[in-house]
């Protein structure tokens, strides 16, 4: 059987590609151990731009690339109401992305299992104006809600997965916590698309950091596509009660999404 040209060149770049992220990696964890002694001397913007860093450069031992667009209307914000951002959360490297890239505050479970890897990184997390969470426990989403107001009000902007989970798609759970965020704060909803290129981890890796650090150091490069809609994609319903309503929206947007391409 002959060789495609393109598996002897992957053949051939593995071990370099390896070499360069496991050095990568001494990097991650530099970086992070500098942004827990700033965290300790209370240097918190310091040590929330150092957890920034280091969530590039673990997408960057991961062999990913992401890719925003468009990056200037995301990044001009929005001065006169808060936003409520929404995400199809389908991938474990997703965490990384909202803290190294779009840098926005989240409802977040990766304290949950990071801290395998990254020791204290629920205060690290909580620093960055992430909110922690346990989706199993009814008590710990209770006061993910409550806290996720104080995080609306104090950055004008938070990321929520509406799905809540990576076993359960956007096709099959809509959670209507963004809905009722946005109408106790008068907030608008924008939706974020994440396209994933050569990045299938799988299911029985998903809550593993360990295993998936070790299995994407030698893998091919990959690609997070995060593409930003408006605030009218969705087609929200006009009566603030109709949860089921705005379920049925968000479903519809990212299925048309993904017909799409």
């Amino acid at each position: 059987m002959k060789l495609k040209i393109s598996d002897l060149e992957n053949i051939l770049l593995t071990p370099v590609r390896a070499v360069t992220r496991i050095i990568a990696l001494v990097f991650v964890f530099v970086v992070y151990l500098i942004q827990l002694l700033a965290l300790a001397l209370r240097q918190n913007k310091l040590a929330s731009y150092l957890l920034a860093l280091c969530a590039r450069l673990v997408l960057y031992v991961m062999g990913v690339r992401v890719v925003i667009s468009p990056r200037d209307k995301f990044f001009e914000g929005s001065k006169s109401r808060p936003i409520i951002y929404l995400y199809n959360h389908q991938n474990p490297l997703d965490v990384f992305v909202v803290q190294g890239y779009l840098r926005v505050p989240s409802i977040t479970t990766a304290g949950l299992h990071l801290g395998l890897v990254f020791p204290w990184f629920s205060r690290s997390a909580l620093n960055a104006g992430h909110v922690l969470m346990d989706h199993l426990s009814a008590s710990s989403r209770g006061s993910a809600m409550y806290r996720s107001s104080e995080i609306l009000r104090r950055y004008g902007a938070i990321i929520i997965a509406p799905n809540g989970s990576l076993k359960t798609t956007i096709f099959q759970r809509v959670s209507a916590s963004a809905w009722i965020l946005a109408k106790k704060h008068d907030a608008c909803i924008v939706p974020w698309t994440f396209v994933y290129k050569n990045l299938k981890i799988s299911e029985q890796d998903l809550y593993n950091p360990i295993k998936i650090l070790l299995k994407r150091i030698f893998s091919r490069p990959s690609t997070i596509n995060c593409c930003l809609g408006k605030s009218t994609d969705l087609n929200l319903p006009m009566d603030p009660r109709d949860r089921e309503g705005f379920s049925r929206s968000v479903k519809l947007y990212y299925l048309q999404q993904q017909e799409s391409g």
